[in-house]
């Protein structure tokens, strides 16, 4: 699985910590493979506000999935 570079953490500016969060069902073997990935396990569930990365450093989550699709946060959905 590849992912776009990892941005900058806001909370505590690591670049090296923030890892990529992964979500949906997945089968048995391939939580373990994700994380080796440099992955993080986000769940099943996955919502327009879900953060997209996380870092290791802080433990912050920042990033919503919904504004890597270019939609604005403050915007109404229709």
């Amino acid at each position: 699985m590849k992912h776009r570079q990892a941005p900058v953490c806001p909370r505590c500016d690591s670049n090296e910590d923030v890892k990529k969060i992964a979500y949906g069902r997945l089968p048995s073997d391939e939580p373990m493979e994700l994380a080796l990935d440099g992955y993080v396990l986000g769940g099943c569930c996955i919502r327009p506000d879900s953060p997209e990365w996380y870092c290791d450093a802080c433990e912050e989550t920042f990033g919503t999935r919904r504004e890597s699709w270019g939609e604005s946060l403050s915007g109404s959905i229709q």
